[in-house]
This record gives C-alpha cells, structure tokens and sequence, in this order.
C-alpha cells in the first residue's frame, strides 16, 4: 500500500516531546570539574553493570534487557574533566547553583508550578553511559505550556539531570568519554497532545528558541529530542536522540508509516492463520564452509559459528515496506541489539548464498511460506532468539519500545523503561523550593532582543540566536552593525580557516571592535587581527600594526600621489594609496578624500 495522503486526525496520531538541553553552569551539576571537551583521556576504567530493584522491589524492563547482553564498559578519562564523583567513588557535592537558576528561569518563562521540595533521584542506566550505572535527575516543575499556531501544548515536567557519557567505540567492549558525563542537562517534556509532524517540529523549534534564552551550551550535540509517537491502534515508541530540526517532520511522519505497515503485517497474518514461532536453532556452520561470502567465510576462518532458524508463515513478507525499510530490516534490527545482523532466503542470491540456503530449506522442512535465515559470529544464538520473539510479536502488532533516530527514521534499542529504574539518592539533601529560591530575572524573549536591535532585520534575527549575544550586547555603545557582522561572518570565516576563535577573549574582541568603531584601525583588519590573537597573541598587542595613520599625513599622500600620477583616475589612485599605507588606512575614506581633492 502507497501512503501519498496521510490523514494524522483519522489515524489518532498523539506525539510528545523530550527535550534535553545542556546548560553553561561553568562546572558539572555535582562536582566542580569543568565543562569542557576534552582529546586527551590517560585514564581507563573497566566496568559490568547490574540492575538494582527500586523501593519497591521492582526491576527495570530496559536496565534487565541491558544487562542480558553482559557487555564490558571502558571508560576513558582525565583530571582535568573527570573526578571521583562520575566513579561513585567519593560523594556528590551541593547541586549546581547556577544550573538551578537557570531551569526556574526556564520553568517561569513556561509558566509552570514549581514543586515544594527538589528530592534528587537515582535512575538506573546500565547501557554503559555512566560509571556508576545511575544518573542522577530531580524534578523542578510541572504543569506549564505553550502556545503554538495549531494549538496549545502542556509542558508535563522540568528535570534537572546530569547527561550521560558519549561512546567512542561499539562492540562487546564498548569505550565511553568521561568529559560530558555529569553536565547539568534540563529535560524538557511535553504532554502528548501534539496531533501531526508539522505539529511536533513547530514545538520543539519553539522550545529550542526559549531556551537559547538562557544560559546554555552551544553546538552539536549539546541539544537532543527524544520523541514519543503513537497512532490509534499501534503503541507508543519513544525515539531517542534526534538532533536535526529540519527532518523531524520526516522522522515522525516515518514512523507512523512504520506502525501502520506492521498493523498491516499483523493483519495479513492472522488472515494466514498464524501460529506462534517455535525457537528452532540450529548450528549449519558445516553448510557454509565452502561459501563464496567473503564475510560469512572470513566468520567461520576466525572461529565463528552461523546458527540457523525458520519463520513459519512469513513467505512474502520481508520485502515488506515498514516506512524507510522493510520487515526484514527491521527485524534484523533486534539481532544488532545484541551485536549481530541476519541474512534470510529472500537476500540469498544478493549474497551469493543461494546453494547454502536451498540446503536449510532441506533442513527445516521450509516451504515458500516460509523463511530461513542465519546469524554469524562468536555465538549468534541470543540474537536468533531475540527475533525469533520480535516475529511472534507481529501477529500482536506495535510493541511498546525504545528506537534510536537512524536517518530519518529509527532501528530497535531496548524496551522501554518503567517506574522501577529511579530511587532516592541518599547522599543529597532535599533543597527547600523558597520564595528567594524563586526570585529569579525571567530573561528576554528572542522576539523581545531582535526587537530592541536597531540594525537590519537579518542581522537581529541571527545575533539573538548567537552564543555570543551576550558579548554582542554588552558592545552597544560601539558599532552594533560591525559588532553583529564580526560575530556572525568574521568568526565563521576564520573558523572555516582552521582558528580557534574560542581562544579570543571577550577583552580581545571589544578592544577590537572599539578601536575600529573608533576609527583607528581599518574595519577591514579585523580578521587579520583576531587571526592572531587565535594564535595567542594578546589584540592590545597586535592592533598596533593596524592602526591608522592622521588625516593630514593621508591628505598629505593623496596629494603627492596625485602629482605624481596626474592621468591616473580615481579608482587607480586610490589602489596606488593603499599600496603606500600598507593598510594603514580605510579603503573607502581614501577613495572619498581622492574625490574632495581633486
């Protein structure tokens, strides 16, 4: 079936968002170690992780499916970054101060109530992410909202957390960074009141702007959404990690497609009169010992096993179209959760296995109303498992879980996590929700900032969303155009050249820009002059070099070379000056004072 249309009221579509948001506290949100990004990581740390039971006695679906996959965890970090408190070895410190503020700010400008008493908690994470197997998170506000052109929208709660640790490698031996675990994180979510695509990326792209409001960290990866989409007979799915606002619309429009292409599988089948998979696993390396599949062959010659099984019932349909891949890609999903894939009959002469699988079908009796196919590795088993219960699950329809953002669509992580992965972390006190607590300055809109810029439209509706809009701000009494405009294109433009232009100070930056706001150097040197100062050299030392010469030593050259250059025109003039001040002097004001003289 072709979806050209899609009628999101008709299909019940329901969707809400998880915006998580890193905040520019200076240290991390439990110890004192700075924020920053680190290339250097002497430290290792070898961990396993176990699931706990929360108060209740209860044990997290997603924290148990984690720990049935027994990977190794490799940390890597440094003293600069990390300290004990990441390890669990050694207690938290107070929470950050700065960070609080900065999500009641955020918890005002939504217009949420705020709870009497911020308890901190401990929630379970044992895919490796952290140390200590928990992340800390505490609950600020609920109950706020906001106003989007199709409609309001609840904003549920404010989470202050710390975020997790990026891995630098995959595999049974998986490697983490330590630099960004521990960075205060606001998590952000809304009801599930939004209704369609264009709905949730209007919201998320209204949220991002409130919170570009505040104090928090720019660039990639400092911004995730996490999204929850569900239609009227499939389950909710929680996809995590997506980044790109642009896509978005394409990333939930997927996975509606995704959902209805299985509740269309499910129907199929119980027309078929579907009955549960039996898990029939069998060891066929002997059978693909002479293939002509270079990985399958190079598998075996390093000691792997291909472990085979049979879908009863499933002939036609992996091909199956489940938005951007098919059923069979899908499943194979559920495999790579396990740090597998499968190749089934249908992808046989693709992979020039089509003598080995005609021999399964001999093997398991397989019919063309069936499928067979094969996982390879170390020991493959747990994965052919793993998709053998996802298939029973097809004649049931959407299962409930956790995707990764893949592209514009999502591939199987886990199940999705319940009540039982948070308990009280005992060693922070709660903090008291006062009144002086609450008095915080809620900060301008965007729309209010661009609205009090005196410059072109497009230079305030860039210099607002800017990390350096506070700098931008505090350089008012100079030249806000050329401000706006070093910013925005002078920085990008060195950056593009490979400098650092975080190595330029705020001092750097406004002696620059009042000097050449001021006339003394040429607007034109500024690039030249900041490249410099990326290279450590202090802006008070190197203006120097650019500073301009009087107006009457310049009229006193214009003159001479005009003497000496009587047939010369203008603009050949003016190139002979400039050549003579060696940058000693603005371009355009030598061309003015050549058209005075004359």
């Amino acid at each position: 079936m072709v979806h050209d249309m899609l009628d999101y009221k008709k299909l019940g579509i329901r969707a809400g968002l998880e915006i998580h948001q890193q905040l520019s506290s200076g240290t991390k949100l439990f110890c004192r170690c700075p924020i920053k990004k680190s290339d250097d990581f002497p430290i290792e740390i070898r961990r396993k992780l176990r699931p706990v039971q929360s108060e209740l006695g209860e044990k997290d679906p997603a924290a148990l499916f984690e720990y049935l996959r027994d990977k190794t965890f490799v940390y890597r970090a440094n003293r600069e970054s990390s300290c004990l408190v990441e390890l669990d070895e050694q207690p938290p410190l107070p929470m950050n101060e700065k960070a609080l503020k900065t999500v009641i700010q955020i918890g005002k400008m939504l217009n949420c109530r705020f709870v009497d008493e911020i308890h901190v908690m401990r929630k379970m994470v044992i895919d490796g992410s952290a140390v200590s197997g928990f992340q800390r998170t505490a609950l600020i506000a609920t109950d706020g909202g906001i106003e989007t052109s199709l409609g309001s929208v609840g904003i549920q709660t404010i989470n202050l957390e710390e975020d997790s640790a990026p891995a630098m490698t995959r595999g049974n031996n998986i490697e983490y960074r330590l630099d960004r675990l521990g960075t205060p994180l606001i998590e952000i979510a809304t009801d599930s009141s939004l209704s369609s695509p264009q709905h949730v990326r209007e919201a998320a792209e209204k949220i991002g702007l409130l919170l570009r409001s505040v104090d928090v960290v720019r660039g990639i990866g400092s911004i995730r959404q996490d999204v929850n989409i569900s239609i009227a007979e499939g389950s909710r799915v929680e996809i995590k990690g997506f980044q790109q606002l642009e896509d978005m619309e394409k990333l939930v429009e997927n996975e509606v497609l995704r959902q209805i292409g299985l509740l269309e599988v499910r129907d199929e089948l119980r027309k078929r009169g579907f009955r549960e998979v039996k898990e029939d696993i069998r060891d066929v390396t002997k059978i693909f010992e002479k293939t002509k599949n270079r990985m399958i062959s190079k598998i075996i010659n390093e000691g792997g096993r291909i472990f085979a099984s049979v879908l009863r019932g499933f002939g036609g349909l992996m091909k199956k179209e489940l938005g951007d891949r098919t059923l069979g890609k899908e499943l194979s999903g559920y495999a790579d959760s396990y740090g597998y894939g499968i190749i089934h009959n249908v992808e046989a002469e693709k992979h020039a296995m089509v003598d080995e699988f005609r021999e399964l079908e001999k093997i398991f009796g397989a019919t063309e109303n069936d499928v067979t196919f094969i996982s390879a590795g170390k020991n493959p088993k747990q994965a052919i498992t793993a998709v053998i219960k996802r298939t029973n699950y097809c004649s049931v329809g959407v299962p409930e879980e956790t995707r990764v953002a893949d592209g514009i669509g999502s591939k199987y992580s886990r199940p999705l996590p319940g009540s039982g992965r948070l308990y009280p972390e005992s060693d922070v006190p709660a903090i008291r929700v006062t009144k002086e607590l609450l008095n915080v300055e809620v900060p301008k809109t965007l729309e209010e900032r661009k609205a009090e810029l005196d410059i072109p439209e497009q230079l305030a509706s860039q210099i607002v969303k800017s990390r350096y809009y506070s700098w931008f701000n505090e350089l008012k009494n100079y030249d806000h155009v050329l401000a706006a405009t070093v910013f925005l294109s002078t920085y990008k433009d060195l950056s593009r050249h490979g400098f650092d232009v975080d190595k330029i100070s705020f001092e750097d930056v406004k002696i620059v820009i009042e000097n050449a706001s001021n006339g003394k150097i040429p607007k034109n040197s500024i690039g030249d002059i900041l490249s410099e100062v990326c290279g450590g050299v202090p802006a008070a030392s190197v203006i120097a070099k650019y500073s301009l010469i009087s107006d009457e030593e310049l009229i006193g050259i214009i003159k001479t070379s005009m003497k000496e250059n009587s047939g010369k025109n203008d603009s050949a003039l003016t190139g002979i000056v400039m050549g003579k001040v060696k940058g000693h002097a603005d371009g355009k004001k030598v061309a003015d004072l050549i058209k005075e003289l004359r």
